[in-house]
């Protein structure tokens, strides 16, 4: 049989399949879950200071794919902390905890998931895509965590230029990509958006 172990930044993998941060590691139940069908580490569902508001329908399969319009967790940072991280480190699997958006803002989470985190993953996508805030929050990241900090890159911005400045501020990698969009996929019955977001958008 192949062996598919992999090292990466010092957390051992049996294999280099992970979940993305999203609705399949929305809760610990689901991080466990995602291990017994054979991943071999776990992303988290990203949290931030609140829980995010998500209009409902949220998610669908359309022919192109996965669309949705999640945000990031609706499970309150409290409840991750004191119950999903818990029950999502049974796996005893290396376990990256997704959190946002600003600099200020992890400031304050990256503390409560640090005896948590094997690593982190840090998504600035609601703060714009200029660099210097997509930096200063991997900068708070790196001054409170002593763990591989790894961010994920939007494809809406000069990926280049902002992957080049988060090396020179000591990102231990980029994960590649956020959703793609904003798009949008219509009901031919209704004539009516198929997302329940404001304007109808979801992300692919």
């Amino acid at each position: 049989m192949a062996i598919l172990e992999v090292n990466i930044c010092g957390m051992k993998f049996a294999n280099p399949v992970m979940t993305a941060a999203g609705p399949g590691t929305k809760d610990g139940e689901k991080c466990l879950a995602a291990v017994r069908g054979g991943a071999g580490g776990i992303v988290t569902h990203t949290i931030s200071l609140n829980p995010a508001n998500v209009s409902r329908p949220c998610m669908a399969n359309i022919n192109s794919g996965f669309m949705n319009t999640e945000l990031w967790s609706v499970i309150p940072k409290e409840q991750w902390i004191e119950k999903e991280y818990k029950k999502a480190k049974m796996a005893k699997v290396p376990l990256i905890i997704s959190m946002g958006y600003s600099a200020e803002q992890i400031k304050e989470v990256a503390p409560l998931i640090k005896p948590y985190a094997d690593a982190v993953e840090i998504s600035a996508r609601y703060v714009g895509s200029d660099v210097t805030p997509i930096v200063e929050a991997l900068k708070a990241a790196k001054k409170t965590l002593n763990i591989p900090v790894f961010m994920k890159m939007s494809p809406r911005t000069d990926m280049q230029t902002i992957a080049r400045a988060l090396e020179n501020a000591g990102a231990d990698g980029l994960v590649m990509i956020n959703s793609s969009g904003p798009c949008m996929s219509i009901d031919v019955n209704t004539g009516y958006p198929i997302m329940g977001s404001k304007n109808g958008y979801g992300w692919l």
